[in-house]
């Protein structure tokens, strides 16, 4: 097992890898300094997606590579908005999905969970 330690100031792994899969920990839109960013339903997706891509490539995977996510909206009422801008990283096809309705850390709208091979 190989843990791949987060930059941000907060005590998890930003990723795991076991037995040739990664393990992402949850995403919400933050910057590069671990601050909650505000923004859209689509705004938000987008810069949670920017962090997965760094955190997958950080790990020598890709988009390509993703088998699950999980999605946590903090209102069923983002559901269209966000199926919206989702679907813009996956034009080769959709990886399996849950979507759940939660309150988020920091009052955002969107945070994701992803595995993927490693």
């Amino acid at each position: 097992m190989k843990k791949y330690p987060s930059s941000l100031p907060f005590p998890f792994s930003q990723a795991v890898e076991a037995n040739g899969f990664l393990f992402l920990s949850g995403q919400v839109s933050m910057n590069d300094r671990g601050e909650p960013v505000q923004g859209t339903i689509a705004e938000q997706t987008q810069l949670i997606f920017e962090n997965i891509a760094k955190t997958l490539q950080s790990c020598g995977s890709s988009f390509d590579n993703i088998i699950r996510i999980t999605v946590w909206l903090s209102d069923m009422a983002h559901f269209s908005t966000f199926n919206s801008a989702y679907c813009r990283y996956f034009p080769n096809g959709f990886p399996a999905r849950t979507t759940v309705v939660s309150r988020l850390a920091f009052d955002l709208d969107v945070e994701m969970e992803v595995q993927a091979l490693a």
